[in-house]
């Protein structure tokens, strides 16, 4: 049997049915919570919504404090961390050849007069390699800590100078070249590199220069201009231009606490190809008016500065509980909060209708992390975009976190909008909402012998339902519902849904014994509630221990989507690991030079430094 899901306003009301799996009544002790569950600050222990995390467009994580209904928001903290400040080098005529961001004390090593920088290439394999933290004993020169000799055998980051590329050796077989740095008879850094000309090479340019502090010229929202002269007697620079703040030093202020010099509103954002001026202005907002009264949100003290009232809302409510009072399955519904200038929190609702929360903002990634108890993820449903849900434990015990993009969903006032080619929505709100069928529970959802661990997304929330499988043909069917028109009559609704279906799923339900034949194994269609529409695009893949369907493209109102497989299929000699892998592109950076690898999981060479 199936269940499905019924969207009635900005909440999905849900239907659900008798599920194929009975698990043994050991686990019917399970009890999630009716009402909303608190914040873990304001009730610690399970059943509670321990963070919310917002990543914006330009990938800056900003973690969100909970602030209850009525109460202002904290002052933003004060950062006790590491100092990360810009350093410029200059060369032995004054010309400064690059800007670079470092963190204290390394700052203040990169600064020291008597920093020093020694070519250790000869020590490579042995056990008078130094550590970083040695120190030296003046009389005999030898080091109190050094490298074991198992070190040396260990798995590497290595860098092949002929490929331009990446790969994981050994050691001792892909480091050849080695620097010390040190200062005042400490190591304070050890700078490995795949060719013994590389170390010679990088104590030539550290010695060619020196590093000059621009931490208060940072506090001047400034900094040198390559290529500008610097002169010593006066501590200036001829040429200067706006402060930019590299996105891997503001990431990494975010989670270690470091303090950036000059990181506010008059400071400049760099990614890897280009640099972007933050949106700090309060602009003029898409009007939201005052809708139900909530508890409180998730906000951040910058929450202005950093772009996120865009929209016109000022926080985020997370409404998690159990789906309905039947069952232990958990809905994690996310609205958008207009407080008004007495704290009050109220839903951020369209002007037309209070009952319709205002859209969220698509480009930025929503992650929600509750404390769950026993809970063990069955199926996840989503009405989001890449929508991802993690299991994990800690000392405070297991832990589930959700994150996603929110989706334009059509919303229907009725059932009877699902239903036919005439059928309008009564708006298209962008919407975070996921359902936990969790496995371990009488109710849980599977067929026989599964893992129970199957993803089911889409944007089309009348009658979204979990696979139903059918054992005579071996077809999966899913079905997904909406109004057939956008709030004005004339636009039409299209649709995506994605489902996750691991390897050991895929081999039990349909034979399919080798998961790199799903692409041309599977078949997937779409059928409309009058037959008619077909999937603009069906995408079928296997990665990452799962076999991927991706469907978009197609019109509401009723589709129905059958997975299926090739009748006289035989499994082919092809892999996995043969198919063509994802590849993602770092940027690594080692003094002046700059190299950009692209590999399924790129690594820096030896010495350089990534660039977040």
């Amino acid at each position: 049997m199936k269940k499905s899901l019924i969207a009635r306003g900005t909440a999905l009301a849900l239907i659900l049915g008798a599920l194929v799996t009975v698990l043994p009544s050991a686990n019917a002790a399970l009890r999630v919570p009716k009402a909303t569950w608190p914040a873990c600050s304001v009730a610690p222990g399970t059943y509670c919504v321990d963070s919310v995390t917002l990543t914006d467009a330009r990938g800056h994580k900003i973690p969100l404090v909970w602030v209850p209904n009525g109460q202002s928001v904290p002052s933003a903290p004060v950062n006790d961390g590491p100092v990360a400040a810009p350093l410029a080098n200059v060369d032995g005529k004054g010309i400064v050849r690059e800007i670079r961001w470092d963190i204290s004390p390394w700052r203040d090593t990169l600064l020291s007069p008597t920093v020093q920088y020694i070519n250790a290439t000869a020590l490579i394999g042995s056990a008078n390699m130094p550590t970083q933290g040695a120190k030296q004993d003046a009389k005999t020169g030898k080091w109190d800590t050094t490298e074991t000799q198992d070190s040396w055998s260990q798995q590497w980051g290595c860098w092949d100078n002929a490929k331009q590329q990446s790969y994981q050796g050994i050691k001792s077989d892909c480091v050849k070249g080695a620097v010390l740095v040190v200062d005042q008879g400490e190591v304070k850094n050890v700078w490995y590199m795949p060719q013994a000309q590389d170390a010679v090479n990088t104590i030539n340019y550290q010695k060619g220069g020196t590093y000059v502090d621009v931490a208060e010229l940072a506090k001047k929202h400034l900094q040198p201009v390559q290529g500008s002269t610097y002169d010593a007697k006066t501590n200036t620079f001829a040429k200067t231009q706006p402060l930019m703040v590299p996105t891997w030093v503001r990431n990494n202020a975010d989670a270690n606490n470091w303090q950036i010099i000059g990181d506010d509103a008059g400071a400049v954002i760099t990614t890897d190809s280009s640099t972007v001026a933050p949106d700090t202005s309060s602009a003029a907002a898409p009007a939201a008016v005052a809708g139900r009264a909530l508890g409180g949100r998730w906000t951040s003290p910058n929450w202005n500065t950093l772009g996120l009232n865009s929209l016109g809302y000022d926080g985020l409510y997370v409404d998690a509980k159990a789906a309905n009072e039947f069952v232990n399955h958990v809905f994690v519904d996310v609205n958008p909060v207009l407080t008004d200038g007495n704290n009050k929190d109220n839903l951020a609702a369209q002007t037309g209708n209070k009952i319709y929360a205002a859209n969220l903002d698509p480009d930025v990634t929503i992650s929600v992390k509750l404390r769950t108890g026993d809970i063990k993820t069955g199926v996840t449903i989503a009405v989001g975009v890449d929508t991802e849900v993690q299991q994990a434990t800690d000392q405070y015990g297991s832990e589930l976190t959700v994150t996603g993009n929110p989706v334009s969903v059509p919303i229907a006032k009725s059932a009877n909008d699902c239903k036919g080619e005439a059928g309008v929505a009564v708006a298209n709100v962008r919407q975070f909402q996921t359902l936990i069928v969790v496995q371990n529970d009488t109710s849980g959802f599977g067929v026989d012998g599964t893992s129970g661990n199957m993803y089911v997304g889409s944007n089309g929330v009348c009658g979204l339902s979990t696979p139903t499988w059918n054992p005579d043909d071996k077809t999966f069917t899913w079905q997904t519902a909406a109004p057939h028109f956008a709030s004005d009559g004339t636009t039409q609704n299209t649709g995506f849904y994605k489902a996750v279906i691991p390897f050991a799923d895929a081999a039990l339900l349909w034979g399919l014994s080798n998961p790199a034949d799903a692409a041309t194994a599977l078949t997937v269609s779409v059928k409309t509630e009058a037959g008619g529409s077909s999937a603009a695009i069906a995408v079928v893949s296997a990665k990452a221990g799962n076999i991927v369907i991706d469907v978009s493209g197609f019109g509401y109102s009723k589709p129905k989507l059958m997975i299926g497989i090739k009748k006289g299929y035989k499994p082919s000699k092809k892999s996995i690991s043969s198919l063509p892998q994802a590849k993602t592109t770092v940027t690594c950076v080692l003094g002046k030079t700059t190299k950009k690898i692209t590999a399924p999981k790129p690594v820096c060479p030896a010495g350089y430094k990534k660039l977040i």
